[in-house]
C-alpha cells in the first residue's frame, strides 16, 4: 500500500503542533494496515506514531506520567522504523525526525 499522501498529512499537522489530529490520523492508518497481512509488520510503525503524537499532546494537558508510558510504547516499535523494508521509509524517517525534534521543543 502507499499512503504517502497521508503520511505528508501528518508531517504537516505535527509541524502545526496538531499532535490529536496527527494522532487520529496515524490510528486510521494503523487499522487500515493491521487488518491486511501483508502490512501487518509495518503498521506497528504506525502504531508508534499513534503513540508518540499523542504523548506530545499529553505532556501539553500536564499529564506526564501518561506521556511517559505512550512514549514508552512508541519507543518499543521505534526500531522497525529503520529495520523494515518500505516504499513509505522516507517519510516515517521524516515523521520520526520530527517527532524528537517536537518532544526536545515541548518537553525540556
Amino acid at each position: 500500500m502507499n499512503i504517502k499522501d497521508e503520511l505528508e498529512e501528518i508531517i504537516t499537522l505535527l509541524e502545526n503542533d496538531e499532535f490529536v489530529k496527527a494522532h487520529d490520523l496515524c490510528e486510521l492508518l494503523w487499522r487500515k494496515y493491521k487488518a491486511d497481512e501483508n502490512t501487518r509488520e509495518e503498521s506497528f510503525i504506525l502504531k508508534a506514531f499513534t503513540n508518540a503524537s499523542v504523548s506530545l499532546e499529553l505532556y501539553n494537558m500536564q499529564r506526564e506520567e501518561h506521556c511517559v508510558n505512550v512514549w514508552n510504547t512508541y519507543k518499543k516499535y521505534e526500531y522497525l522504523i529503520d529495520e523494515l523494508k518500505s516504499i513509505n521509509k522516507t517519510q516515517y524517517t521524516k515523521i520520526k525526525d520530527l517527532i524528537y525534534k517536537k518532544r526536545e521543543q515541548i518537553i525540556k
